[in-house]
């Protein structure tokens, strides 16, 4: 059957890739959206577009009723799922097959089977595949039966995925509340309690083979993928093909994977995943049975179209491809930009993006539902965009990602990548010399901000110019002299300085004179001459806050408003802390306190998921909860006022 007209039920950047194949196919792309992202990229590009209301995620991204109910008024042939949301639901599957509507995917029963790791773990025994030691079993009995496997342990939730429903024990005590614990994760994000145990690996990989299977019994696999760079269980760094393999093993890696598709009768685009020790002996992971965020490498150094191929496999075609045509084409990496701060503990921070700005070079590839500015959801996923660069081999796509992460710009909030440069630059990477804890281990020295001295006093002076003479063009507003105190990457620093013209600035601080001359603003550049020296930067600017990147180099410039300092509550002797504010958009997902109960510093007193993390937030000193202001559900948006302290 030729589709003709595809919904996508999915948002963001794998919208806007999906709508790239359709486009390239002439299949009609159909957008659905929530009442909050109605003016978002992927809505605009659609040929047509519907909208999901406003509510939870189960009441729109999630509602498999209200989604299957606007296909088919809509004329959809086809659902496109992408990742996340509806891709790996059984249920949704099998809805769309009910009501004559193509899913693009995997068949529900597949679905079903793979979506339950116990499940999963079964066929790969019968496809031969290597599983870790593990127990399965009800609560009491992996407590009584799991210190037989030998510590340290992973406790695992059967349904899950991404992190959640996982934690280590190192311990015999620990095992007990570890089990508890993950069980109740696992219920809530997957509605499925069940749990088992394995044994750990310790300083593990991740490796992964891309498979397709159609309708005609022709399965084959893209090669690998090493996707071993992880923060909190979920991939930061991927690249293909992966150079820890040696040839043996990577042969076995392709035919186990190959073995297990046609073990469960998969169709479409899959993919099996590995977790390999330090003597490369791998373990069946689990299967995921949709496109992955991480394909773009795959289909660089292969040159499949994996979203063409999904589609023609629903439509009933071969595969356009053959095992043997499937080469490796050079080295492609991949890293996700996150709108998150590594520095706090990989804090979600979603908001307002004054302005991004992606390069453009041979070999670059930018996945973004971002274009100049935007704003992050903080209901979704923290990812902005997927810096994908292919060369001829390893050294030269490190090099095209050093460059490409070098002039990227985001301003606005605070995302990694600061993170990302510093992985790209540090020989740990640049050798493989790694594991799937490598981020964490270094993670303080990765996320530190890297400035250089020279620059800051730059940033200063242009910021000035922008600040004090163009942002009003009136040169009576350009003093004859003065000094700032500004805050440049959060370090105050007092400037001096004074105007030699229009276009020229004297500036000084910190025993150091500089000139900047013929001062010229071109599109999202400033030229000018620093000691006569020519130099160019990138930038952003808005009232009172100022972007700066110079080699690779930010620096966030911001003249502080002069506020009054709060005084402090006195109610008969006592000192009032001040009331709790939200410093994220986030849901409320628990609260701990109630009204007039007595909390200490330090206290955990709610928890709020914000971009799929959840993040505890403490209380700022001894008081007495005063009022609760929020409820569990709430959406709350940064800034406002969640518990109220007395004195």
């Amino acid at each position: 059957m030729k589709i003709k007209k595809v919904l996508i039920a999915n948002r963001g950047e794998i919208a806007l890739r999906i709508m790239r194949s359709l486009k390239k196919l002439q299949i009609q792309s159909i957008a659905i959206y929530t009442d909050a992202e109605k003016g978002d990229l992927h809505v605009r590009e659609a040929d047509e577009a519907y909208p999901l209301g406003e509510g939870s995620l189960e009441q729109t991204w999630l509602n498999t009723p209200l989604i299957i109910e606007i296909a088919k008024a809509s004329g959809a042939d086809a659902i496109h799922p992408g990742y996340g949301f509806l891709s790996e639901n059984a249920t949704f599957a099998n809805a769309c097959e009910v009501e004559g509507i193509i899913f693009i995917g995997p068949q529900s029963h597949v679905i079903e089977k793979m979506g339950s790791k116990t499940v999963a773990a079964q066929y790969a025994r019968e496809a031969n595949i290597p599983l870790l030691p593990r127990i399965e079993g009800s609560a009491e009995y992996l407590i009584e039966n799991a210190p037989s496997l030998g510590f340290p342990l992973l406790v695992k939730a059967a349904a899950g995925g991404g992190g959640k429903g996982m934690i280590r024990i190192d311990a015999p005590e620990m095992l007990k509340d570890a089990v508890i614990t993950a069980s109740e994760q696992a219920k809530r994000y997957f509605a499925d309690a069940t749990v088992y145990v394995e044994r750990y690996v310790q300083n593990p990989r991740h490796i992964e083979v891309q498979v397709m299977a159609d309708h005609h019994g022709n399965v084959i696999h893209l090669l690998e993928r090493e996707c071993t760079l992880q923060r909190n269980h979920q991939k930061v760094v991927e690249e293909a093909p992966s150079i820890t393999l040696n040839n043996k093993v990577r042969d076995d890696l392709h035919r186990s994977a190959v073995s297990l598709a046609r073990t469960v009768g998969y169709r479409s685009a899959g993919t099996v995943e590995f977790i390999m020790d330090e003597n490369l002996r791998f373990y069946f992971l689990e299967m995921n049975t949709r496109i992955q965020v991480e394909h773009p490498v795959t289909e660089m150094i292969t040159g499949v179209d994996i979203v063409d191929e999904q589609i023609r496999i629903s439509e009933g075609k071969e595969l356009s491809v053959k095992q043997k045509e499937i080469k490796a084409n050079g080295h492609a990496i991949e890293m996700r930009l996150y709108a998150e701060d590594p520095a706090m503990g990989f804090r979600p921070s979603a908001g307002f993006i004054k302005k991004i700005i992606y390069p453009q070079f041979k070999g670059l590839r930018i996945d973004s539902a971002m274009k100049d500015s935007g704003f992050v959801h903080p209901s979704f996923d923290a990812m902005i965009a997927k810096v994908v660069f292919h060369a001829k081999d390893r050294n030269h796509a490190i090099e095209g990602i050093q460059k490409a992460l070098s002039e990227i710009m985001v301003h606005g909030i605070k995302t990694n990548i600061d993170l990302l440069t510093s992985i790209a630059n540090d020989d740990l990477y640049v050798k493989n010399q790694i594991s799937t804890h490598t981020i964490s281990q270094k993670l303080k020295e990765w996320s530190e901000r890297k400035i250089l001295d020279e620059h800051i006093h730059d940033a200063a002076a242009l910021f000035l110019w922008l600040e004090r003479y163009n942002s009003t063009g009136n040169a009576a507003s350009w003093r004859i002299a003065g000094n700032e105190k500004l805050l440049i990457n959060n370090v105050e620093k007092n400037i001096f300085y004074h105007p030699r013209g229009n276009k020229s600035i004297v500036v000084s601080a910190d025993d150091e004179t500089i000139i900047l001359e013929k001062i010229e603003i071109k599109e999202n550049k400033i030229e000018f001459f620093r000691n006569n020296n020519p130099k160019s930067v990138v930038f952003n600017h808005s009232q009172r806050n100022g972007f700066f990147l110079m080699n690779g180099y930010q620096y966030h410039v911001l003249l502080p408003y002069v506020l009054p300092l709060p005084k402090a509550a006195d109610n008969g002797g006592g000192i009032k802390i001040p009331d709790l504010k939200a410093s994220l958009f986030g849901k409320v997902l628990r609260i701990n306190v109630s009204e007039k109960q007595k909390v200490k510093n330090g206290d955990p007193l709610m928890v709020l998921e914000s971009m799929k993390m959840e993040n505890i937030i403490l209380a700022p000193g001894d008081s007495i909860i005063s009022k609760v202001n929020v409820k569990v559900g709430d959406q709350v948006n940064d800034g406002q006022t969640l518990i109220f302290f007395e004195a």
